[in-house]
């Protein structure tokens, strides 16, 4: 069975890519698959206007830190972004 994702869901992916997570964190916290989120934003926009940081050259333990501080802020944030795309809000957090 196919879920719909509503319009305030895929402007909620932009946003958080545009932000700096990660697409398979954005996919986790909405309970996506990754090729959801994938698609959408290259039918989206054009992918490569959404900024990129190559995580590759920083040590390991500071990107372990870095992504469970990002994890923690999302989660919290999590709520917020959920009522507004339910249409409790008329602005994004």
């Amino acid at each position: 069975m196919r879920v719909v994702i509503l319009q305030r869901e895929k402007a909620a992916f932009i946003k958080l890519r545009r932000l700096g997570y990660t697409i398979p964190t954005i996919a986790k916290a909405f309970g996506r698959s990754t090729s959801v989120i994938y698609r959408y934003l290259r039918k989206a926009l054009n992918y490569h206007t959404i900024p990129y940081w190559d995580l590759r050259k920083i040590p390991n333990k500071h990107r372990q830190i870095s992504k469970t501080q990002r994890w923690k802020t999302l989660m919290r944030w999590l709520p917020l972004w959920e009522k507004w795309i339910l249409g409790e809000g008329e602005r994004p957090p």
